[in-house]
């Protein structure tokens, strides 16, 4: 590389490191916020959710919507905190040493975990948000769909990708101290 090239990379890489300190403020603010002020949020805030609640949440069920929304969110969190500390080696002009590897390894676990958090997070949320409803039209749903599939797969190339990294970082290793 270029050192034009390494200095671009590491401005980039700069700026995404502050996007990701933002991002690890607002998002839990935001989810915070969702669950606090749920009940004054229009409808179309509620539109992605498996069940949509006929009535105004209580307390407890806004609660205990947080708390299962801290599944997903922790994933999250855990995933820009790995891009954060991997982006800080890129603006360090480290690329390929066992720290790069090991953050990737750990964005791939991520993925997989934010397919098996929303797996779980699903029917949890469901079971909330149906809890006051009269028996007979409490809803458990489940889903699993392609972009689940998808994300799972991205997981899992990611992890070959680190194992691959690794592996040529070592041969790179080896050849240097080769005589």
């Amino acid at each position: 590389m270029t050192d034009n090239t390494i200095q671009q990379v590491q401005r980039v890489s700069r700026a995404y490191v502050v996007l990701f300190d933002i991002l690890l403020v607002v998002i839990p603010i935001l989810v915070l916020a969702y669950w606090a002020f749920f009940n004054q949020l229009p409808e179309g805030f509620h539109a992605e959710l498996p069940v949509q609640p006929g009535q105004v949440l209580s307390l407890t069920q806004k609660t205990f919507g947080g708390l299962v929304s801290l599944l997903p969110l922790s994933v999250v969190i855990y995933g820009l905190v790995t891009l954060k500390a991997l982006f800080r080696l890129y603006a360090k002009a480290i690329m390929f040493s066992i720290e790069n590897v090991k953050y990737f390894r750990r964005l791939g676990y991520a993925l997989i975990a934010w397919v098996m958090a929303n797996t779980l997070y699903t029917p949890l949320i469901s079971l909330v948000l149906s809890s006051t409803s009269p028996h007979g039209e409490r809803v458990l749903v489940a889903q699993f769909g392609i972009t689940d599939l998808l994300t799972f797969l991205i997981g899992g190339i990611i992890l070959v990708i680190s194992w691959v990294i690794n592996e040529g970082r070592k041969l790179e290793d080896e050849q240097a101290f080769t005589v």
